[in-house]
């Protein structure tokens, strides 16, 4: 049984919708009929680049449910609640690009119509369907690591890191909500619960520092503000009393960059090359004094890669009832990390998840 989809922002820098349609098109029961994008022109180029027919262009949002039986949303945070809520009215499922939306309390209020309206709906966090994440989790669950205590990831992007990149809808508090530390922080949540929530539980406390480091950007006609991060530093406590210490930006080269969880038994990481090494602990307790390679299996590649694996799952939640955790509840859930954050940063101190 195939299904017609809709892909909503087609994007004028980064294009993230060019990622999802990559995932749309490595399962074959899903069919692209129509996308639409508030500025035509915007649209009209990315048909062009991607190789569509411009018969798929919608000229209104409207115009785009009609043709669909499913949404997949690419906009701006701050459009996403109102795409979804229409295309709930019309019991369309939606897959959701992160974060839900600018801050917690509307991330929640979404998911919970979302529960409400009975329609599938799915968040766009699709790291930890990469290679490497799953041969990281497969490490994880034949207890190579033993008790974890320590967490560590650096995650960025270096693009808006000229400082010549114009102003966009992602450096702005009203289109965005938070900066970096929501962009890449999300996605770093996402995965310290899908590596290490059965052994280590929920995250119970959050200090961060946010930074705008770019303070004014070049607009069409003149200079506009930065109103939010482009540079994070977060320290998270997990049940178990494991720390994480997570580093966001949209600033640092990608030198750097990489993974390291240690446990009583092992520790693993990922550099930013996406080489994954683990090193065992020695009879007496001390680190062994080398470490091993472990290298990417087919059995840790989904067919479209982690995008591909994410329109499988959204495809089997409705065709099927196929049960799926990346849910609108689980994306608010993550954005009430993010809040608790943000709120430690703004009054310099230690803010539990509970407070949120």
């Amino acid at each position: 049984m195939s299904l017609r989809i809709g892909i909503v922002g087609t994007g004028r820098t980064i294009g993230v919708a060019t990622d999802h349609l990559k995932g749309i098109q490595a399962v074959p029961q899903w069919e692209l009929t129509a996308i639409y994008d508030i500025v035509q022109e915007h649209a009209e180029r990315w048909v062009e680049k991607n190789n569509l027919s411009k018969d798929i262009i919608c000229l209104s949002l409207t115009d785009l449910f009609d043709k669909v039986d499913a949404v997949s949303i690419c906009t701006d945070n701050l459009s996403h609640g109102m795409i979804a809520r229409e295309a709930f009215k019309r019991k369309l499922p939606v897959l959701c690009e992160k974060p839900l939306s600018i801050n917690y309390y509307e991330s929640k209020l979404l998911a919970d119509e979302a529960e409400a309206a009975g329609i599938v709906n799915y968040m766009g966090m699709q790291y930890r369907y990469h290679p490497y994440a799953q041969v990281i989790k497969e490490l994880i669950q034949a207890d190579e690591l033993g008790e974890v205590f320590s967490y560590r990831h650096k995650l960025g992007g270096s693009r808006i890191g000229n400082p010549n990149v114009g102003l966009e809808w992602r450096m702005k508090k009203e289109t965005s909500g938070p900066g970096a530390v929501a962009d890449f922080g999300i996605h770093q949540v996402d995965l310290i619960s899908y590596f290490l929530q059965e052994i280590c539980g929920e995250i119970k406390n959050v200090q961060a520092e946010l930074g705008t480091f770019i303070p004014y950007r070049q607009t069409e006609h003149d200079i506009g503000a930065v109103t939010n991060d482009d540079l994070a530093v977060i320290i998270l406590r997990l049940e178990n009393g494991a720390l994480c210490t997570l580093n966001n930006s949209r600033l640092l080269p990608s030198e750097g960059d990489g993974l390291e969880i240690v446990g009583t038994k092992g520790a693993v990481s990922m550099n930013s090359h996406g080489e994954i090494f683990f090193r065992k602990r020695v009879e007496g307790g001390a680190w062994a004094s080398e470490c091993t390679q472990l290298k990417i299996q087919e059995r840790h590649r989904f067919s479209g890669l982690a995008r591909g694996k994410q329109y499988t799952e959204f495809y089997e939640a409705i065709v099927q009832g196929a049960p799926y955790e990346l849910s609108f509840e689980y994306g608010a859930k993550a954005a009430k990390v993010i809040e608790a954050a943000v709120l430690s940063s703004g009054i310099g101190k230690r803010v539990s998840i509970s407070e949120i």
